[in-house]
């Protein structure tokens, strides 16, 4: 309600707009808007988008020796994918992370735009795991000439192989492999076959990057990779199962080798563990509302006792 001072002003709200003065001038606001109250579903969505942010986050570190430079875009690329990854999963949001997402969404996935994988080499590389959890790169044969870089005097095609448990919140560097290319000596190409196990229940992920060398100090070697170029691609991921069945219980495990589990600094269990709690907050407000209402019995009033004189 607007009211009208001794001066003629208007002071107060009329509909929409707010009438006010402000240093002697008359001023006119529209009234500010309630905040809209957030739903279950789009607390467990914005929740289930930082769970995939940290996941994202953990790779991208992780494959850091995959890469020297990225490009300015990498980091919202590479968190959309692992959300699209997450999404398409079946399973039902706050029952599902990464080692239960569709790894397509990953695959073929370029640290760099600026030089991409597929584009720098003219023949493409492949990746796969073998039967018995043996990862196996597929490299065509390659030149100087098939390798579209800027000069230098002896390129490194590097290959990682990372297993990451986002449950335990650990990873390990499982292997990692460089064949050098110069001028006058080629890779005849063929299966570079990664001999080491793997631990089972995690997802594995193997990542192909060149590096381009020139000579550095006293003798050795420098990469002058830069933002402008330094391909990097993840080849390929897996999920590993566990193996629970019950003959696999009767059976003499092989003694895999001990990895060094790097802590990921992961937060995604965190934004799992709010969801759960806002579904069973929301159950038990659901419960009472249900409830009907109980009706208190009425109580006769303390009369006083005897005859009262009047």
């Amino acid at each position: 309600m607007a009211t009208v001072d001794k001066k003629g002003n208007i002071r107060g709200s009329i509909g929409p707009n707010v009438y006010r003065m402000w240093r002697g001038i008359k001023v006119i606001q529209s009234k500010p808007k309630r905040k809209a109250k957030r739903t279950l579903n789009s607390k467990e969505a914005s929740l289930e988008f930082g769970m995939c942010s940290s996941t994202a986050r953990v790779i991208r570190t992780a494959f850091g020796w995959a890469y020297k430079a990225y490009d300015g875009g990498m980091i919202n690329r590479f968190t959309k994918a692992v959300r699209n990854a997450v999404f398409a999963s079946t399973k039902e949001i706050g029952e599902r992370d990464i080692h239960d997402a569709d790894l397509s969404f990953l695959k073929g996935f370029q640290f760099n735009n600026n030089s991409p994988l597929d584009k720098v080499l003219k023949i493409r590389p492949s990746a796969e795991l073998s039967e018995d959890n043996k990862v196996i790169v597929n490299l065509p044969p390659m030149a100087k000439k098939d390798i579209k870089a800027p000069y230098a005097e002896e390129y490194g095609i590097r290959l990682l192989v990372i297993a990451f448990d986002f449950k335990q919140r650990v990873y390990s560097n499982i292997a990692a492999k460089e064949i050098r290319i110069t001028y006058d000596r080629a890779f005849e190409g063929g299966a570079v076959v990664f001999d080491e196990a793997l631990p089972e229940g995690r997802l594995v992920a193997v990542s192909m990057s060149i590096y381009a060398y020139k000579a550095g100090f006293e003798g050795g070697r420098e990469t002058i990779n830069t933002v402008q170029w330094s391909p990097g691609e993840i080849l390929n991921l897996w999920q590993l199962p566990f193996n629970e069945s019950k003959e696999a219980k009767n059976v003499v495990k092989t003694e895999l080798p001990v990895y060094v589990n790097h802590d990921m600094g992961y937060l995604g269990h965190f934004s799992l563990a709010k969801i759960a709690w806002l579904r069973r907050k929301a159950e038990k407000t659901k419960e009472a509302d249900s409830k009907p209402a109980e009706k208190e019995a009425s109580v006769a009033p303390d009369l006083p006792k005897g005859d009262i004189r009047f």
